[in-house]
């Protein structure tokens, strides 16, 4: 892959982290309605299919030393700060609980959280202490399973290959959605809907538009068409399997929204500061949940504001503690990265 598609590629990456800590900074603004379905209905599906877009199937790795590979970059920060969390949870949650969507007894046992880190899956109180991190163990289970596909089908060289695999995750994602309710592990039954997704984009990366004319008018329908389409519906939680029983709807403004920022995106060259947070993805989203609470609650003002402000006002306070989190997400990044880089699953110091 040439260098300004990795650029890129980081820059969106970058964008979609911001979404998603402006996601949780509004999420209890209940001004920002309309931003906040907007955000829920494809921020999630934007990681996988950014992840697909990157798949390269080409690579030689057996499934043994891929898996390991994976679960050290993926995992060891999933129970490290799933763990850690515990900490502050257990000894300031009663100031903030509210704010922590739990209805969780500070009395609970803690062997229960423990528990629930191992199990992996995001629904109800489980992970109360860091709820983002639900994502990690539902991308392993994403890419150990697009890592089997690919070696059972890499001697298929049909260019729809991709294009039929998506399509087939599309409908069991239906049938688990609709027919089984049931918690898996590692939110595996959210991982099979997002392997739709990760495969649309590999789907795309084939997709080859010469025109950058065309590319931007195509990306730009696409994007606004999507934000039409969630207007009037309910929050999709991927976190919860819920899609509000819209889940072709959902599907649709997801696949919309995530190819036309794709194609929009493709055509900026250079934009420093998506770039830097987009090759730090991983750190922002282990730690942000934390310090954003804090704002929420303690900020004084701004915190009032964030709460009882008209809409801008709102929406100012929001993209203020989100741009303080992702702040706070990079030190803690920085300090915890010099001493101890295996936490982030890394083996030496990473910038």
């Amino acid at each position: 892959m040439k260098k300004k598609e990795i650029e890129w590629i980081n820059i969106l990456r970058g964008f979609a982290i911001v979404l998603i800590v402006l996601g949780h900074a509004i999420g209890y603004s209940k001004k920002l309605n309309v931003l906040t379905i907007y955000l829920s209905s494809f921020y999630v599906p934007l990681f996988f299919f950014i992840s697909g877009y990157l798949h390269n199937e080409d690579k030689q790795e057996n499934l043994i030393t891929y898996c390991k590979r994976k679960a050290k970059k993926i995992l060891i920060p999933y129970f490290v700060f799933a763990t850690v969390s515990l900490i502050p949870y257990y000894l300031f949650a009663s100031g903030v609980q509210v704010n922590l969507s739990s209805t969780k007894s500070l009395s609970s046992n803690i062997l229960e959280s423990i528990l629930g880190i191992i199990y992996g899956s995001g629904h109800g109180e489980n992970l109360s202490q860091n709820t983002p991190l639900w994502f990690l163990p539902c991308f392993f289970i994403v890419t150990i399973i697009s890592k089997i596909v690919s070696d059972i089908f890499k001697k298929n060289k049909n260019k729809l290959k991709n294009t039929y695999i998506s399509l087939f995750f599309l409908i069991i994602g239906f049938i688990i959605y609709k027919y089984f309710n049931y918690q898996l592990p590692f939110n595996i039954e959210t991982a099979l809907v997002m392997l739709y997704f990760y495969y649309l984009g590999t789907s795309i990366k084939n997709l080859k538009l010469q025109s950058t004319k065309k590319i931007f008018i195509l990306g730009t329908i696409l994007t606004i068409v999507g934000f039409y389409l969630t207007l009037g519906t309910s929050k999709i939680s991927c976190r919860y399997n819920d899609y509000q029983d819209n889940y072709l709807l959902f599907i649709i403004t997801a696949s919309f929204t995530c190819v036309g920022y794709t194609f929009l995106f493709s055509l900026i060259k250079k934009c420093n500061v998506l770039s830097y947070l987009g090759k730090r993805t991983i750190p922002i989203l282990v730690v942000h949940k934390m310090p954003l609470v804090v704002f929420q609650t303690y900020f004084g003002i701004i915190s009032y504001y964030l709460k009882n402000g008209n809409t801008i006002l709102q929406l100012i306070c929001s993209i203020f503690i989100t741009v303080l989190a992702i702040i706070c997400s990079l030190i803690a990044f920085y300090i915890i990265n010099y001493f101890f880089p295996i936490f982030y699953g890394n083996d030496s110091k990473r910038t």
